[in-house]
């Protein structure tokens, strides 16, 4: 798409227009450095309204917190200049390790906290008495940026967060009917793959767009939580459509879908066909299927798979067992479903008053925890403060009296990219960028602004390089490179009372920018850089090892909270996939599979509590192994389970098929309260995740002595 579009010359030109309200505000008050003010509104220009908002209150607070965090830091420390870097070096480091704990929006406060202390209190080292001033002015100043670039984003032409929402949402409902009918048509793989790769993706970035939504005048609780209820609705028909494809699948392989359970299935897919949710013009019969008549054909459909499990709840045959299991799995799938369709046209009509069937579940507040790498973040963490050590040094050794601010920028520079598995790549754009900024700040300052003796003038000199900057800034293709040259051709103007005189006092103040960024470029070249092997290996180990952890250890009471991280990595694994070579998009493929695994070692950890002792024992001691199987690929990567493993899995089917089942007649008690039913199905599923090549399942002849009650 171009770069020049409707969206992308409004954008442009409020940014323009901001600049000019900021220059023009900070101006009147004689403000000393107008360059914060400037740099703030491209910083905080964001495509949506509640972004903005959000960055700016973010950004707002922050600076406040740096400033502070300086005034408490620098005058004590004045006269010991080493100690006071070190301090220095770990404040930054402190709080960028906090930052990259919160993957959202808000992580921006504290990383900003962080370098905006040494943004402001290392220039004035030489001169601490001028640290409050400092400190107060640039407060003032990003205040000013903020609250011009809040207004003309907010006021001339808005675009709220809520239709990027309504997209997203609509394209995981679009998804995941797409995969819901390639599954039960037994269609090729490939569209149902990238189906499911791109919902993972589309949830994560959905959870970050409700962040920033909650900053906009129209989002009500009510409807925040719709959307969050949408998400977690989402997170659980996942593992159901790995069930039901996969159960299918087993079955034709096993000589064919009774024909029973074929005619369900179709009857599952008309209904789910039926509605093309692509098309904004059925949205209204959408909401409609949520009434009472919606309802009763759920509830048929409902019955028809209970009655179809009650005829095999005592059965052997494996055949028997996968449509047990097929069938018990599509009452939890078009549950689900039914309830992501009802979520889904609420969220179309955000201030109706919600159905009775809705109220229960949008009545909750939620939280979606997203995967969290503490190591990579204590690692950013020291890599920040030995490239600010390091950059201290230099400018001690060389007794370099602007080298405070090279020693921000070195912060800065660091922080802003920490969450990337290469920093350097964004870092060398920044460098390039210098190279860029500095003929054009050097023609700002030595040929444009001497012939000019106006403000108007001025605001009309800087309209092309505004208005290219924030048109360039508003496509994501461009916006780290316009935001490159704008963090460095803005300080390069200056845009100061007492603008440079010569030649070299110019160049030396664009040195500074220069150095700051080449010293976190090496350092973090040095040590920092993340090979892809090794970032999709942390990613699959961290899914191993709860996986493990969950095989023996605490049950969490959500299991949604645990398969929310665990797709959170699936979407962080997602554009790794684009460039990995073909043994690592294996391994990739294979981590897929960690959400119905653990789905089904909880189901059958939780049914194991209703058993008899002797059963638990064993299915106690096959977790135990599953516990070290997961535990050994986090040391040595993916490895196929051990035969042995199966063996375990059948007797604990055997086991299980050998304790009473409750009365045939008794549907409703059955799928409610039979652990019996519920240990089946998941050891069932188990043995299908973990071994899905394998013939079907025979029983275990019992030990002499060894029955079951």
């Amino acid at each position: 798409m171009s770069a020049f579009n409707s969206r992308s010359l409004i954008f442009g030109f409020n940014c323009y227009l901001a600049v000019i309200m900021a220059l023009f505000v900070s101006y009147s008050l004689n403000l000393t450095n107008p360059v914060w003010a400037v740099l703030t509104v491209f910083i905080t220009s964001q495509p949506f309204a509640g972004a903005i908002w959000s960055k700016a209150f973010y950004r707002v607070l922050g600076t406040l917190i740096g400033a502070a965090a300086a005034l408490i830091m620098i005058p004590p420390l004045a006269n010991t200049p080493i100690i006071l870097m070190f301090v220095m070096a770990g404040w930054v480091g402190l709080c960028l390790y906090l930052s990259l704990l919160d993957r959202t929006p808000r992580s921006y406060i504290i990383m900003l906290a962080g370098y905006t202390a040494a943004l402001v209190g290392l220039p004035e080292l030489v001169n601490p008495s001028g640290l409050f001033d400092n400190a107060v002015a640039r407060a003032e100043e990003i205040s000013i940026g903020v609250i011009c670039t809040a207004l003309t984003h907010s006021l001339i032409f808005p675009q709220s967060v809520e239709k990027a929402m309504l997209g997203k949402l609509n394209q995981m409902v679009t998804d995941a009917k797409r995969w819901l009918i390639s599954a039960l048509e037994s269609e090729p793989e490939i569209a149902a793959i990238r189906a499911r790769r791109r919902i993972a993706l589309d949830l994560t970035e959905l959870t970050l767009l409700g962040t920033n939504f909650r900053f906009e005048v129209i989002a009500s609780r009510q409807y925040i939580n719709s959307i969050r209820a949408s998400e977690e609705r989402m997170i659980s028909l996942l593992p159901l459509l790995y069930a039901v494809e996969d159960r299918l699948q087993a079955l034709r392989n096993s000589g064919g879908i009774p024909p029973r359970t074929e005619q369900l299935v179709n009857e599952v897919k008309a209904w789910i066909t039926e509605l093309d949710i692509k098309n904004t013009a059925v949205n209204k019969q959408l909401i409609e299927r949520t009434n009472g008549v919606e309802q009763q054909r759920i509830t048929a459909l409902i019955d028809q798979c209970r009655s179809i499990a009650v005829m095999h709840a005592a059965s052997t045959s494996w055949r028997d067992i996968l449509e047990l299991n097929l069938v018990t799995r599509l009452i939890d799938l078009i549950e689900v479903w039914a309830d992501s369709l009802a979520l889904y046209a609420a969220s179309l009509e955000p201030h109706a008053k919600p159905r009775p069937v809705l109220k229960s579940i949008i009545s909750i507040n939620r939280k979606r925890p997203l995967h969290v790498d503490r190591g990579m973040a204590a690692y950013s963490a020291f890599t920040a403060m030995l490239a600010i050590l390091a950059c201290a040094s230099f400018v001690m050794m060389t007794e370099w009296t602007q080298g405070g601010t090279a020693i921000g920028l070195t912060a800065v520079m660091c922080c802003i990219f920490a969450t990337s598995d290469d920093p350097t790549l964004m870092q060398r754009k920044i460098l390039k960028a210098t190279v860029t900024a500095f003929p054009i700040a050097l023609l700002y300052v030595f040929a444009i602004f001497p012939a000019i003796d106006s403000f108007p003038m001025m605001a009309l000199s800087l309209f092309p390089l505004m208005m290219l900057c924030g048109i360039y800034l508003s496509n994501p293709v461009t916006m780290l490179s316009a935001l490159s040259i704008v963090m460095m051709v803005v300080p390069g103007i200056g845009f100061t009372s007492s603008p440079h005189t010569d030649f070299v006092s110019f160049f030396m103040g664009n040195m500074v920018a220069i150095v700051g960024v080449l010293f976190a470029f090496v350092v973090t070249l040095l040590i920092r850089v993340i090979s892809l092997d090794v970032s999709i290996h942390r990613l699959l180990k961290a899914g191993w090892r709860e996986l493990s952890h969950h095989a023996t250890g605490h049950i969490p009471q959500e299991k949604i909270t645990w398969a929310s991280v665990m797709l959170d990595r699936l979407g962080l694994l997602i554009p790794r996939l684009a460039v990995a070579q073909e043994n690592e998009k294996l391994r990739i493929d294979k981590a897929l599979n960690g959400l119905p695994i653990g789905f089904n070692m909880l189901d059958l950890r939780v049914a194991a509590q209703d058993m008899p002792q002797h059963t638990q024992d064993k299915i106690k001691t096959m977790m135990q192994k599953l516990s070290r199987y997961f535990s050994s690929m986090t040391r040595h990567g993916y490895q196929a389970p051990r035969h042995e493993l199966m063996n375990d899995i059948d007797a604990i089917i055997t086991e299980i098929l050998q304790l009473k089942s409750l009365a045939k007649s008794d549907q409703n008690a059955l799928f409610a309260a039979d652990p019996r039913l519920h240990g089946l199905i998941a050891s069932v599923g188990l043995r299908r995740n973990l071994f899905p090549q394998a013939d079907g399942f025979s029983a275990v002849k019992q030990p002499s002595g060894e029955t079951s009650k």
